[in-house]
C-alpha cells in the first residue's frame, strides 16, 4: 500500500522548482514548455495505472491493520540504571543545558528586563490571541540574565555543566539592517566572559525561531535577500565572538516551518500554506550551507558548524489506512525531507497538488564538504502516535486531541497513546524507548551532539479528557533521565555532547505559554527580575547528581 501511494503521490505533484548551490553559488533550473507537457503528460498516464492498483492495495493494507489493531505491540521502555555512577558513564563528555535567550529573557520585546534598541517580531506578537494560558503580564515570563548574567552562570556551576547552547538573538544584535548594537554586543561578550571563566564552554545558535521585525516586515527567509543578508550576518557573528566554536545554524527547520507556515502559531501566522513551507525550509538549508562552505574557507576548523534537527516523525497509533496516510504525508514534511538532504544532498519537499520544492548540492561538492556538517544536532522529545479513528466512546487523551463520543461510538484525532501510557503537555507521550530509533538514524549522518532532549513534567494519564486535566507530575520527569541512559551508552561512540532542554521552568515555550514544564528548576528572582535562588526538583537533583559525577569521571580520567 505504502508503494502504491509513494507511487501515486508522485503523479500529483506540480512541476519542480529546482535550485542548486554550486561553488557557493545558487542557480535555479529553468523548465522549457517541452519539459512541462512532458511531465504534465507522462504523470497523467502513471496516475491511471497506479489508481487502478489503489482498490486491491487498500484491502490488503486494511486486513493487514485489523490484525495488528487486534494485538497492539508493546514497546519495552528501557531498564533505568540505578547507581548515579553508571548513569553518568552514560552521558557525553561535553554536558549542559540549552536555552534560547528569547524564551528565558524576552529579548527584543518590550517585556524583557534587558532593555535594547533591537525589536524582534515576537514583540508583537505577544497577547492572549497567539499565547495560550491565563497569564497577561508576559514579564513574568522572563529573567535577567544578559545584563546580569552571574547568577544565571553560578547556576549552570552548581549545577556541574561544563558547557552551554544558547541563541544570538539576531534582533538586538542587529537592530537595523547592517548595523550591529555595541551595547549587545559587550552584553553577549560579558555572557561570555562568565561563561568562560567558570569552565563553561559556550555553543551558540544562530537562529532560534525569532527574526528582527524588519527582516519579518520584509518577507523574512522566504525572501531570499533577506536569507543572502542572514548568511553575512551569521558570519559576522563568528568573526566578533571567537571565543565560540561550536555553531549551530538554524533551530529545527521542519518545525519552525510548520509553526510559522502551517499551523499559523509562530509569527507571521500563516495557516495551512504548505508551498511556503516547503519554500522557507529550502532558503534555510541554503543558507546553512553556505554558511557553512563560506566559514570553513574563512576559519577551517576552528569553528565546527552543524544543525538542529527535530527528529518529529508521526507514527500510527493503531495503524489504520488514514492513520498511515496521515503520518506518512507529516512525516515527510517535518523530518525526512530535511534529514534526506544531509544523507544526499538533495531537498526534495514534495506535497500533491501544492508543492514540488528542490534544492541540491552537486554529489562531489557535497561529500566533499562533509555533507555540509561537522556535527549533527538532534532535538528528541518523543515520535507523535497519531490516533484517527472510531474510539468506541472512550475519549483519547492529549493536547488537542479532537473526541467525538456518543453512547459507545465516537470518533477522535490527534497525538495520543494506548491504555497505561502517559500523554506530555508538550504534545507527545512519554517514550523514551523511541529514541533509540532517533539515534541510529542521526549515526548514518555525522557525528552526534544531542542539543536538546527532555520530558515535559506536566502529564495526562490515558482516560483524561480535554486539555485541562494535565498535572504535574514531577517523578515522570525525572525518571526519564535515568530511563534514556541505556540507549545513551549503545551510541556512546558517537555522541560527544549533550544538551538538555532546559534548566528554568516557566519560560515561554512559545505559543504555548507556560503550560507545559519542560524545564527542571523554578527560579526565584527580585523586584529587577535578577535570579537569587532556585527550587531544586526531583529532575533537577538528579540531573545535578549526575553531571557532578560526569566531571569527576572526567577529572579523574584526565589524572590518570
Amino acid at each position: 500500500m505504502h508503494a502504491v501511494l509513494s507511487r501515486l503521490e508522485e503523479t500529483l505533484l506540480p512541476f519542480p522548482d529546482t535550485m542548486v548551490l554550486k561553488e557557493g553559488r545558487i542557480e535555479r533550473v529553468r523548465l522549457s514548455l517541452t519539459d512541462k507537457v512532458q511531465h504534465s503528460a507522462g504523470r497523467a498516464f502513471q496516475a491511471f495505472l497506479y489508481l487502478l492498483a489503489l482498490p486491491p492495495a487498500a484491502l490488503y493494507s486494511a486486513a493487514l491493520s485489523l490484525m495488528s489493531s487486534a494485538s497492539p505491540p508493546k514497546e519495552e521502555t528501557p531498564a533505568a540504571m540505578d547507581l548515579i555512577e553508571e548513569i553518568a558513564a552514560a552521558y557525553p563528555a561535553t554536558h549542559g543545558f540549552a536555552q534560547s535567550l528569547f524564551q528565558d529573557e524576552g529579548l527584543g520585546t518590550y517585556a524583557s528586563p534587558t532593555s535594547l534598541e533591537g525589536e524582534c517580531n515576537w514583540n508583537r506578537w505577544l497577547s492572549a490571541e497567539h499565547i495560550e494560558g491565563e497569564v497577561t503580564d508576559y514579564r513574568k515570563y522572563f529573567v535577567r540574565i544578559l545584563s546580569n548574567p552571574k547568577p544565571f552562570v553560578d547556576l549552570l556551576k552548581k549545577m556541574g555543566v561544563n558547557a552551554h547552547r544558547f541563541s544570538l538573538e539576531w534582533a538586538v544584535l542587529e537592530p537595523k539592517k547592517g548595523e550591529i548594537d555595541p551595547r549587545a554586543l559587550a552584553l553577549y561578550k560579558n555572557f561570555l566572559h562568565e561563561l568562560k571563566e567558570a569552565g563553561i564552554e559556550p555553543w551558540g545558535t544562530l537562529h532560534h525561531f525569532v527574526l528582527p521585525q524588519w527582516a519579518e516586515d520584509a518577507g523574512g527567509f522566504l525572501n531570499e535577500e533577506v536569507r543572502d543578508h542572514f548568511v553575512q550576518h551569521s558570519l559576522k557573528m563568528m568573526e566578533l565572538f571567537p571565543e565560540i566554536s561550536h555553531w549551530m545554524t538554524f533551530n529545527e527547520t521542519g518545525g519552525y516551518a510548520m509553526q510559522s507556515q502551517i499551523r499559523g502559531v509562530y509569527p507571521p501566522g500563516t495557516s495551512g500554506d504548505f508551498a511556503k513551507a516547503g519554500l522557507l525550509i529550502r532558503n534555510l538549508l541554503a543558507a546553512h550551507s553556505m554558511i557553512y562552505l563560506e566559514a570553513k574557507k574563512q576559519h577551517g576548523d576552528k569553528v565546527q558548524i552543524g544543525i538542529t534537527h527535530q527528529w518529529l516523525k508521526f507514527l500510527p497509533l493503531e495503524g489504520n489506512l488514514l492513520e498511515r496516510l496521515i503520518c506518512y504525508v507529516m512525516s515527510k514534511i517535518t523530518h525526512y525531507s530535511i534529514y534526506n538532504f544531509f544523507k544526499t544532498g538533495r531537498f526534495e519537499y514534495q506535497v500533491p497538488g501544492a508543492a514540488n520544492v528542490c534544492f541540491e548540492i552537486p554529489e562531489s561538492e557535497f561529500l566533499g564538504n562533509r555533507r555540509c556538517l561537522d556535527f549533527i544536532a538532534p532535538q528528541f522529545y518523543g515520535f507523535p502516535r497519531i490516533k484517527a479513528g472510531w474510539n468506541g466512546g472512550h475519549p483519547y487523551p492529549g493536547y488537542q486531541v479532537k473526541n467525538w463520543t456518543f453512547w459507545k461510538l465516537g470518533f477522535s484525532f490527534g497525538s495520543s497513546c494506548h491504555p497505561g501510557e502517559q500523554m506530555q503537555a508538550f504534545g507527545p507521550k512519554v517514550d523514551p524507548e523511541s529514541l533509540r530509533e532517533c539515534l541510529q538514524e542521526a549515526s548514518e549522518l555525522a557525528p552526534i551532539a544531542i542539543t536538546e532532549i527532555g520530558c515535559d513534567a506536566m502529564i495526562q494519564e490515558h482516560g483524561a479528557f480535554g486539555d485541562d486535566h494535565f498535572t504535574l507530575n514531577e517523578e515522570v520527569q525525572k525518571s526519564y533521565f535515568s530511563a534514556i541512559a541505556p540507549i545513551l551508552k549503545e551510541y556512546k561512540d558517537r555522541i560527544f555532547a549533550i544538551f538538555i532542554w532546559t534548566l528554568i521552568r516557566g519560560q515561554l515555550e512559545w505559543d504555548r505559554g507556560n503550560r507545559p514544564a519542560l524545564g527542571l528548576a523554578p527560579v526565584q528572582v527580585d523586584s529587577d527580575r535578577n535570579i537569587i535562588g532556585c527550587q531544586m526538583t526531583p529532575s533537577a537533583g538528579l540531573i545535578q547528581k549526575i553531571y557532578q559525577e560526569k566531571m569527576r569521571q572526567i577529572a579523574q580520567t584526565q589524572a590518570a
